[in-house]
C-alpha cells in the first residue's frame, strides 16, 4: 500500500504511516510522477485532481480533507470507479464563528443595528444550516436561500429575499452545472439588491461572486461592507480587487485546527471503510485527544469599555481586521501568491470560540447568551 499526501494535513503521519508507504508532499506540488504506483491520494482544497493528473497511475482511492469539492472532478472519478470521500462539515464551526465575528466588527463600527438585525444565508447546508441555528438560539432574525432544500421542512425563502437582508453570507459549494448551478450566483443584479448599509460576506467560494460585477458595483455603493474570505484563481487573486474589500483575508474562514482535525478524522474512517482487509489502524476518535491544545485563558477585560463587551470579546479571540490589515499590506508589497499561502500558514493554530472558557460572574446573563451560543466553556 502507497499513500501520497498533502503534508500540511494536520496530523497525517501519525494516522496514516501504518497503512504502508507514506509518500508527504505540499500540496502544490503534487504529480503525476508521484502517483504512477500509489494506491490512495489524501489532498486539501489547493490539490487539483482530474484526468491529467490521475490518468496512468494507480490510484484507487482519493479524500479530500475539506468540504468543497469543486477542486476534483467527480466524473471522472466515477468513470474509474475511483473511491472518493470528502470532509464536508469539518469546518462548519469554524466558518460560523468567523461569520459572527464579522457581525460583532459591524456591530462595534455601529453599521448595523442588533436590534434590527437580519441575516440573509445563500446556502442551508452544514455551514449555513449551523449559522441558521445559532442565529435562531440568539433570537437574530434570518432568511435562508436554499433550492435543495424546498419542501424538506426549511423556511427557505428566494434569493432575491435573502439578498435584502442587513448582513448576506455566502455558504454554498461552487457548482457549473445542474439545476442551480452557483458559479457567478451573485452578479450585478443580485449585489444592486443589497440595502443601504448591508453587510457582504464571502466565506464559501471566490467564483460564486461575480468579481468583476462586485468591483464595478463597490464604485458606486461606498455604503457597503464586504468581507471576503475566497477569491477567484487562488492564490493568484486579484490584488486590486483584495484590497478594496473592507476585510479580506486569505481563505482561513474554515481554517482552524479542530476544524483540520475533524477533516482527518473524517478522511481516515473513509479509507478504513474502503481499505476493510487493512488493520484497524488508529481510531480516529484518538486524533483529536491527541492534537487538542489546553484552554487559553479567558480573554476578559481587553475591551471593556465597549458598549458591546460580549461583542468585542468575539474579536478579541479572532481579531479579523489586524489579520485584514496585515495581509493587504503583504498584498501591497507585491508579495502575491506567497503572502496568500504564508498568511494561511500563520492560522494553523488558531481555535474556535469553544476552546475558549469564560467566567461567568464576569458577565450578565444576556451577555452570556452569546457565549453560550458561540461555545465558550462557561466556569
Amino acid at each position: 500500500m502507497k499513500i501520497v499526501a498533502d503534508a500540511n494535513i494536520i496530523e497525517i503521519e501519525s494516522s496514516f504511516c501504518q497503512f504502508g508507504e507514506l509518500v508527504l508532499i505540499p500540496g502544490r506540488k503534487i504529480s503525476k510522477a508521484d502517483l504512477v504506483d500509489a494506491d490512495a491520494l489524501l489532498i486539501r482544497s489547493i490539490t487539483r485532481v482530474d484526468r491529467s493528473l490521475l490518468d496512468g497511475t494507480a490510484v484507487r482511492f482519493i479524500a479530500t480533507a475539506t468540504s468543497g469539492v469543486d477542486h476534483i472532478d467527480l466524473d471522472y472519478l466515477a468513470d474509474k470507479d475511483i473511491g472518493f470521500a470528502d470532509a464536508k462539515g469539518s469546518n462548519a464551526n469554524a466558518v460560523v464563528d468567523y461569520c459572527f465575528g464579522v457581525i460583532a466588527l459591524a456591530l462595534l463600527e455601529e453599521k448595523i443595528d442588533v436590534a434590527e438585525l437580519e441575516v440573509g444565508i445563500i446556502g442551508g447546508g452544514k455551514v449555513g444550516g449551523l449559522f441558521a441555528n445559532k442565529l435562531a438560539r440568539l433570537g437574530i432574525a434570518h432568511r435562508v436561500y436554499d433550492p435543495f432544500l424546498q419542501g424538506s421542512g426549511c423556511h427557505c425563502r428566494t434569493l432575491e429575499a435573502a439578498m435584502q437582508c442587513q448582513v448576506v453570507s455566502l455558504h454554498v459549494p461552487l457548482t457549473h452545472a445542474g439545476a442551480h448551478p452557483t458559479a457567478k450566483l451573485i452578479g450585478a443584479k443580485q449585489l444592486e439588491l443589497l440595502p443601504a448599509n448591508a453587510v457582504l460576506i464571502n466565506t464559501c467560494r471566490g467564483s460564486v461572486v461575480d468579481e468583476q460585477a462586485l468591483g464595478e458595483f463597490l464604485t458606486h455603493r461606498l455604503d457597503i461592507t464586504t468581507v471576503f474570505d475566497v477569491w477567484e484563481n487562488e492564490p493568484g487573486i486579484n490584488v486590486s480587487l483584495a484590497l478594496r474589500v473592507d476585510i479580506a483575508t486569505p481563505h482561513i474562514a474554515g481554517y482552524s485546527q479542530p476544524a483540520k482535525v475533524a477533516a482527518t478524522e473524517s478522511i481516515l474512517r473513509a479509507f478504513q471503510e474502503y481499505f476493510p482487509p487493512l488493520e484497524p489502524g488508529r481510531d480516529p476518535a484518538t486524533i483529536a485527544a491527541t492534537s487538542a491544545q489546553e484552554k487559553l485563558p479567558p480573554p476578559i477585560g481587553l475591551r471593556q469599555g465597549s458598549e458591546l463587551p460580549q461583542w468585542a470579546t468575539l474579536l478579541d479571540v479572532l481579531p479579523l481586521t489586524r489579520i485584514s490589515q496585515e495581509f493587504k499590506q503583504s498584498l501591497a508589497s507585491g508579495s502575491g501568491k506567497s503572502a496568500f499561502d504564508e498568511f494561511r500558514s500563520f492560522h494553523r493554530q488558531r481555535l474556535e470560540f469553544k476552546n475558549y472558557s469564560i467566567e461567568l460572574e464576569q458577565w450578565n446573563r444576556s451577555e452570556l447568551k452569546l457565549f453560550e451560543a458561540m461555545g465558550f466553556e462557561l466556569v
